[in-house]
């Protein structure tokens, strides 16, 4: 094992991922859509998932901090994009609102040309091995 450069993966994911962030905004903006990652993430997995999510759901499924993803639900609640309904008498899940709901198509069109860009140099193989390489970080047992 290469401790070298094991050492600057953690710094090539942050760059990496800067730029595809980068890219995705600059995407959205393009088309006229207020959306940074960060909120763009939360509504991908709301777009997604067939059953209703609460903000500590939406946290563990994206790995992030509860708190960050709070603050992201109060942005999205304020811009329309999201609501939150009682699931039980303690508990609110996280809907997406019918204005999100018809920004839809074009935030996944945008999102899958954005992706499409960023890896359309890559063999189908490498994809699949790109692919297994983050699922493998993704449930490391450490992280």
């Amino acid at each position: 094992m290469d401790n070298e450069m094991i050492s600057k993966m953690g710094f090539m994911m942050e760059q990496a991922l800067g730029s595809m962030t980068s890219l995705l905004a600059a995407g959205f903006k393009a088309q006229g859509i207020d959306l940074p990652h960060s909120q763009y993430a939360v509504l991908r997995l709301l777009y997604t998932c067939n059953e209703p999510l609460t903000q500590i759901k939406i946290a563990e499924i994206l790995k992030k901090d509860a708190s960050a993803i709070k603050r992201t639900v109060d942005i999205l609640e304020r811009k329309g994009l999201v609501e939150r309904k009682a699931l039980n008498g303690r508990t609110n899940c996280v809907i997406c609102t019918d204005k999100a709901f018809a920004l839809k198509d074009a935030v996944t069109a945008t999102a899958n040309e954005t992706l499409q860009m960023i890896f359309c140099d890559f063999t189908n193989e490498e994809l699949k091995d790109f692919a297994n390489i983050l699922n493998r970080i993704s449930e490391s047992k450490n992280g």
